[in-house]
């Protein structure tokens, strides 16, 4: 296991006497030692799949899936074109259509070698930046795909 991993761990363990259950963990067997732990994010009412994806990389993101259900191919490139504004205006985050299974995704890349990691501040900003920027723009997101 990453030293990512181990730091996160003792924060879940943390919410979980607090009785907060939110995250599982997944262990996977690459060269980068990654662990996603999954949990979901409420926004409206959605509760969207979250991952979120730490290794020995220089990097950990959160991944969150807009959608759970594939966006019909005649509406992709209005999809396409209003996730381009998004991702114009809002730094943070990168909004995009899987290849995989026409889902929709938010990745947040967060820049953080082992010595540095405080999981803190992934949860923080998961809560504080991505989930009020989701409450603003989520409905909207459904709404161009044909899911509203």
């Amino acid at each position: 296991m990453n030293k990512k991993a181990e730091k996160f761990d003792l924060l879940v363990a943390d919410l979980n006497k607090g009785g907060n259950t939110w995250f599982t963990k997944e262990e996977m067997t690459d060269d980068l030692n990654t662990v996603v732990y999954h949990g979901r994010l409420d926004v409206h009412e959605h509760s969207l799949p979250v991952f979120i994806v730490v290794d020995d990389s220089a990097f950990t993101y959160v991944r969150i899936a807009i959608t759970t259900t594939s966006i019909d191919k005649k509406v992709i490139s209005a999809v396409l074109k209003e996730l381009n504004t998004l991702n114009q205006d809002y730094k943070i985050s990168k909004y995009y259509v899987s290849n995989e299974d026409n889902n929709i995704y938010m990745d947040v890349s967060i820049p953080c070698l082992n010595e540095q990691f405080d999981p803190t501040v992934v949860v923080n900003l998961m809560l504080e930046v991505i989930q009020p920027h989701l409450d603003a723009v989520h409905k909207d997101i459904l709404k161009v795909a044909g899911l509203a």
